[in-house]
């Protein structure tokens, strides 16, 4: 496996040559070719600059190997549920701590992670990785320990890294977009999730049209002009209630019974799946819920639909019902 290219359409730029290496020297440890001489390790970066990026390829490729923790949970976990989360399971060789960030008012919290990774190390490597859109730095006593490792920063993509990416997601599709159509979506893109969404709306449109859109429908579709999709959330969460037999009202709001809760984890992962919102868009729709809720909500449904059968039957079932009617007429 060529580790560097996992990452290639994110850090092609010299920029960010060293975290390349960094991850290209996990990868190796990860396969048991060589061990790992930095613990712990520290990637920060702002919103669309490919952290997410990393996890997802990390763990897609080496899933026996990684596990991951969304920072933000943990604010809600006892000592215990602490401890449960940071004994890994066997053959787990890489951590990766997402959003740490989150935990930066809470002191007892971060004393806690830091006794636990102190433990895991060094038959495991850890990798933090930190939002920087805020610049108000963690606490020094936490970070100056994470610092203890190595730390990089994330440069945000050019447009020839855009580029790239959007020829890759595309290709990875089987969709054939020219170089003029690849360069205006990566012109439209803040990043790298933006691209994404764009590229989920054009396999939408060439599922349900039966052909590919042009470069103006392109055009309208990176813009949200022209009313070119009329599925939207409310739609989804309604779809979804109708199917569960519960109210709108009721899968937005905080009730726990579970299948409530299953429902709100389908319309999550359902707006995010069909229509490509942010967890931040997708946290304002479902009454100001945050980042690392909505993660938790489609890793469930995600990991759901490979280990049942029924859930995954269920999500096809109530997709094909989310689409219909989807595009309106020209």
């Amino acid at each position: 496996m060529q580790k560097t290219g996992l990452f290639d359409e994110i850090l092609l730029n010299q920029k960010n040559a060293d975290i390349l290496q960094i991850l290209s020297d996990i990868c190796a440890c990860l396969e048991d070719k060589k061990p790992f001489a930095f613990n712990p390790v520290l990637i920060n970066g702002k919103t669309e600059s490919g952290k997410t990026h990393i996890m997802t390829v990390l763990k897609k490729y080496y899933p026996q190997k990684v596990q991951c923790v969304q920072c933000g949970d943990l604010l809600y976990q006892s000592r215990e549920e602490l401890k449960k989360t940071f004994t890994l399971k066997s053959g787990r060789k890489l951590l990766i701590a997402d959003d740490i960030q989150r935990i930066k008012d809470d002191i007892p919290l971060q004393e806690q992670i830091l006794y636990f990774a102190e433990k895991l190390m060094p038959d495991v490597v850890l990798l933090f990785l930190r939002n920087t859109d805020s610049e108000e730095p963690m606490p020094r006593n936490f970070e100056s320990k994470i610092n203890q490792g190595i730390s990089f920063t994330l440069h945000e993509p050019d447009l020839d890294i855009k580029v790239r990416c959007t020829q890759k997601l595309a290709a990875e599709q089987e969709m054939k977009l020219s170089k003029e159509q690849c360069l205006f979506i990566a012109r439209k893109s803040s990043g790298f999730r933006n691209i994404q969404t764009i590229i989920n709306h054009i396999l939408l449109y060439r599922e349900h049209m039966g052909k590919m859109p042009a470069i103006q429908d392109i055009e309208r579709i990176a813009a949200k002009k022209g009313q070119v999709f009329t599925l939207n959330p409310e739609i989804i969460i309604a779809t979804v209630a109708q199917h569960y037999g519960f109210s709108v009202k009721d899968i937005k709001g905080s009730k726990r019974y579970p299948r409530i809760v299953e429902a709100r984890h389908l319309s999550i992962y359902l707006c995010r799946s069909l229509l490509g919102e942010t967890y931040v868009e997708i946290g304002k729709i479902f009454g100001g819920k945050d980042h690392s809720t909505i993660v938790h909500s489609i890793k469930k449904i995600e990991d759901l639909r490979v280990t049942n059968k029924v859930m995954n039957n269920l999500v096809t079932e109530v997709t094909i019902k989310c689409q219909k009617g989807l595009f309106s007429g020209k």
